[in-house]
């Protein structure tokens, strides 16, 4: 597959934005403003961030965000003009036909089951292709340029989309999908809802189990990553942008909102769930139903909604079951004042 590539100055021309620096530079791919590396562009929505970036960074940002002798191209709208980017960028997922692509590279002590689709580009094996000793049973279909590590089992039904990589010793459980659209939309005077084109990938280590019906999205740019040992139950979502630390557990109907991180060890008990952009530390410990909606310190233990400490939320908990009776106290008190005020014996 072809690289696709622009001058800063057309994308500048592409999104009506003003260009600084070289016009002549080569854009290939768009890359996080936390990781900006050679041939990317970078969108950024904090100003704080410009100040601390490399003068080697490429920023699709706001008007005057640009550090002195910085590149890159100014804009009213950085979100705006970085889904006109994304849709050149995006070449999709297009499925195709069953069938096992001459341009696949299959070790020979792999097994596959009938009806797999395993599309150009594939590797199982050590260099992105289905590796040894690998199971692909029935019905199991996986896109363009996935890699599939040694001893790794798809169960029926699995998904793999294009350009996800699966480590060694996987198990990916009957429906579970791989790199799936990330969920990105935003406000559009024109369209109403604009769709975000989702070009990143999913990478999955070493020894990770993905549950029956669980997806996890591939990123809007970047990589969605799960950490080697993690075991990620059924019915799991995991959005787009998430990092998930390695042997982290993640049990049933549990989800993940985009961007966010989970530190090394984290548990996250049945239908708990974590908002946007929220960092949770090393070894947390989320109860079920916990709703975080901010960053979590390490160690930590929470619960309810919004998450607390969970010995803080049972004092709530008992506190509230005791309402009815002092409700009642209350009502009491109020009559014997009543009974006072008005001389009454």
């Amino acid at each position: 597959m072809s690289i696709k590539e622009l001058t800063l100055a057309k994308i500048a021309d592409m999104v009506k934005g003003t260009l600084k620096g070289e016009g002549s530079y080569i854009v290939t791919s768009i890359s996080a403003p936390e990781s900006p590396c050679p041939g990317s562009i970078s969108p950024l929505w904090e100003k704080k961030l410009a100040v601390n970036m490399s003068c080697d960074a490429v920023l699709l940002t706001k008007n005057g965000w640009i550090p002195e002798n910085g590149q890159g191209i100014e804009v009213e709208d950085p979100r705006r003009a970085l889904v006109t980017i994304l849709e050149y960028f995006d070449t999709g997922n297009k499925t195709h036909l069953p069938c096992i692509h001459e341009t696949a590279v299959i070790s020979e002590s792999s097994v596959i089951g009938d009806n797999v689709t395993i599309g150009p580009g594939c590797v199982v094996s050590d260099q992105c292709i289905i590796g040894d000793d690998c199971i692909l049973e029935g019905n199991v279909w996986i896109g363009k340029q996935v890699s599939i590590g040694n001893n790794s089992r798809l169960e029926p039904g699995g998904v793999i989309y294009d350009r996800s990589s699966i480590g060694s010793n996987c198990i990916i459980h009957a429906n579970a999908v791989i790199g799936c659209d990330g969920f990105g939309f935003m406000p559009d005077s024109e369209k109403v809802l604009l769709r975000i084109p989702q070009i990143g990938t999913v990478t999955i280590g070493d020894d990770v189990e993905i549950g029956v019906c669980s997806s996890i999205d591939r990123a809007t740019f970047g990589e969605t990553k799960i950490g080697k040992g993690t075991k990620i139950d059924s019915h799991v979502k995991i959005a787009h942008n998430c990092t998930v630390g390695e042997y982290c557990i993640i049990v049933a109907q549990a989800g993940v909102a985009g961007s966010s991180t989970l530190g090394r060890g984290v548990t996250m008990a049945a239908q708990s769930g974590v908002a946007n952009h929220a960092c949770i530390g090393d070894g947390v410990i989320a109860a079920g139903r916990a709703g975080i909606t901010e960053d979590i310190l390490p160690g930590s233990v929470v619960s309810g909604f919004p998450a607390i400490d969970h010995k803080k939320d049972l004092r709530q908990l008992a506190a509230l079951r005791q309402l009815p009776d002092l409700i009642k106290n209350v009502k009491s008190i109020e009559k014997r004042l009543d009974v006072l005020g008005s001389g009454e014996k």
